[in-house]
């Protein structure tokens, strides 16, 4: 999974946005923007950029479940050049008032971090197993007189721990920060 196929599938998801977002079950899409800090075993320097896409169905009026891709693009201690930090899971979502304005949720998911180092660093590239909770909300902007669709600010906090078996000493701990933009249809 590299950047070039993460920022295809973003671009294939902005015609989506035409749809909304349904109040009645049904698909969403979620880009989003943010930041990730690192841990240190993964070799960056401080807090680094993140974006992602969650594409997801809403189960039930309280339960969703969701497909996250993210990038964190990090700098690397030793100056030699960017790695990429990936991220993939599959998590579900406990939805509290959905009707309302402004519905809380928490989440819990399953997936893999994939680490791919700068060129000229001595570390490896690795893919671990990985999972991550976390929590935020949906504030609703946007919804037609018919409630088949709608629009939703979605800031969320999660923080995802990646399981050290080899590659990744120490279990990393990586808070990442992102406000997304939810288009339900």
């Amino acid at each position: 999974m590299g950047r070039p196929w993460t920022v295809c599938l973003l671009m294939l998801c902005a015609p989506l946005t035409a749809h909304g977002q349904s109040a009645d079950g049904g698909w969403y899409v979620n880009p989003y923007l943010g930041a990730i800090t690192p841990d240190k075993p993964w070799g960056a320097a401080g807090s680094a950029a993140l974006y992602g896409v969650d594409l997801g169905a809403q189960l039930s009026a309280a339960w969703n479940s969701e497909l996250d891709v993210e990038d964190g693009v990090l700098h690397d201690r030793a100056d030699s050049g960017h790695s990429n930090l990936y991220g993939i899971a599959l998590a579900a979502l406990r939805v509290f008032n959905r009707g309302d304005l402004l519905a809380p949720y928490v989440s819990l998911g399953v997936g893999a971090s994939c680490f791919a180092p700068a060129a000229h660093s001595a570390l490896a590239s690795r893919t671990e197993f990985m999972w991550q909770a976390g929590g935020g909300a949906l504030v609703r902007l946007w919804e037609p007189a018919d409630g088949a669709s709608s629009l939703a600010l979605r800031p969320e906090i999660r923080v995802r721990w990646t399981h050290g078996w080899a590659h990744a000493p120490g279990n990393p701990v990586d808070p990442l920060y992102g406000l997304g933009l939810t288009f339900s249809f």
